[in-house]
């Protein structure tokens, strides 16, 4: 299904997942009308930042519109480093990007913003790597290296699969450089766009790994059992937050099958008030994530005919959901793992203790000892990214989000939660094995089926390589 732009119109965390992956994206005429309006008063102001002036610090240089300038612009700030990107991220950003220009206050011609919709389309992706911006300023690096490939042909791309130069990708798909007009350039890179994109993805991945660890969940209770009570409607009821309700409704009415305990581990009973409340802080995350993708990120940026200075682009909501989100994880984190040492025990399950029947030496000891080493990463991820602000451009842009190392972190987690889940997961049907008779399954091959499912059901192939 397409992903449709307009003014006015949010783009939700859903639509830029499946955008990331290969949704097409349609900009709409009326968004396409407002950019030429808001082109047109910027060429007719005097006085604008980035056209007429110098940039950052350099701001009080009266520099002056001069040819190759546009193209100098994008070369000098295309200053990135470490891994590429996936795939995946660079095209969320590109959907970001075309998403805040079509509101209408960017002061770009149309074909700028549509050629956006046009390289997603043709899945034109730019090689980007992932290091090297701050989050205010914009994403000043990752976009223009992103611009350079889908305007100029500078630099290299995924093209339908294929690794080519980007000049190559753009003749293929019949999309023609573009020669971009005073201004332009500063325009397209000065936006958060990088960091909203990584920090959607984020979001959508942690929000579908809390329906993945709810599965696993009832497998674990199949095994360990637990007090229907600790999941009734009186809980729902008796209980504010929102997200408590919505864990216990999506839970199966057979999931406490047997009550072995009258009060069961936290990590069992408080499930709905612990989950409950890391549902809250994503949605929240959501919430502010979104918020950014469907707004203005320009400086300057084009309103009622007048042409404003402002800090737009600076990417503090995008680090502080991303950090939020985080720490939602590593409480569900510290949840699971707890779990799967309840799984080994005796004591809750009545199976032998670390599942070591006969024909075994540790049985399935070591799988608590790999959910202990991913809990203590997320544990390590959740410290916050946004508070590291390092000043930039001399004493100009004195305080910068860090977004960018936040919402990188955020998907770092959310790969290393998907692969905490698949031990629970893998452990609990090693454990329903036992339980039947059978002999535990070879425990790499149990844990690598498992971390499969889970990253299938999230739909986001690349957090399985993702470190």
């Amino acid at each position: 299904m397409a992903v449709d732009l307009c003014a006015g119109r949010g783009l939700s965390v859903e639509d830029i997942c499946s955008a990331s992956i290969n949704s097409p994206v349609n900009i709409c005429e009326a968004s396409l009308g407002a950019l030429r309006s808001s082109r047109a008063t910027y060429e007719s102001s005097p006085n604008v930042y980035g056209r007429s002036t110098g940039l950052g610090a350099l701001a009080s240089v009266r520099e002056g519109e001069w040819e190759g300038r546009e193209d100098k612009v994008l070369v000098e700030h295309d200053v990135g480093l470490g891994p590429q990107a996936p795939r995946e991220v660079v095209r969320a950003a590109m959907v970001v990007r075309a998403s805040q220009m079509a509101q209408g206050y960017a002061p770009v011609r149309p074909e700028v913003s549509a050629r956006l919709a046009e390289a997603l389309n043709a899945d034109v992706v730019p090689v980007v790597q992932l290091e090297g911006s701050v989050g205010a300023s914009g994403d000043l690096a990752p976009l223009a290296r992103i611009a350079r490939c889908i305007y100029r042909g500078d630099g290299m791309a995924t093209y339908r699969g294929r690794v080519v130069r980007c000049s190559e990708a753009l003749e293929q798909a019949g999309l023609k450089p573009i020669e971009l007009a005073p201004g332009e350039a500063l325009a397209i890179i000065n936006s958060n766009a990088f960091s909203v994109g990584m920090a959607a993805l984020g979001v959508c991945a942690s929000l579908r790994l809390i329906r993945e660890s709810l599965r696993a969940l009832s497998k674990t209770l199949s095994v360990t059992g637990c007090n229907p009570q600790h999941f009734s409607e009186a809980v729902a009821d008796s209980k504010r937050l929102g997200g408590v309700r919505e864990v216990i409704e999506s839970m199966a009415s057979s999931a406490c099958a047997k009550a072995p305990r009258l009060q069961d581990p936290y990590c069992i009973r408080c499930v709905p008030q612990v989950y409950g409340a890391a549902l809250e802080a994503l949605r929240f995350a959501e919430g502010v994530v979104e918020a950014e993708a469907s707004s203005s990120s320009d400086n300057p940026f084009v309103s009622g005919g007048s042409v404003y200075h402002a800090c737009n682009f600076h990417a503090a909501g995008a680090a502080i959901a991303a950090d939020v989100a985080k720490v939602a994880l590593a409480h569900v984190g510290n949840m699971v793992e707890r779990r799967t040492a309840h799984l080994l025990s005796q004591q809750t399950t009545g199976l032998p203790d670390f599942l070591a029947v006969k024909g075994t030496v540790v049985g399935a000891m070591i799988y608590q000892y790999a959910a202990a080493s991913l809990a203590a990463k997320l544990r390590l991820l959740a410290s916050p990214g946004s508070v590291h602000s390092i000043p930039t451009s001399g004493a100009q842009e004195d305080v910068v989000s860090m977004a960018p190392n936040a919402a990188l972190d955020l998907l770092r987690a959310s790969a290393a939660l998907a692969r905490l889940i698949a031990v629970e997961d893998a452990l609990a049907s090693q454990a329903e094995r036992v339980s039947g008779g059978l002999q535990p399954q070879d425990p790499r091959e149990a844990i690598e089926t498992s971390v499969r499912r889970v990253v299938e059901a999230v739909g986001l192939s690349f957090l399985s390589g993702l470190a």
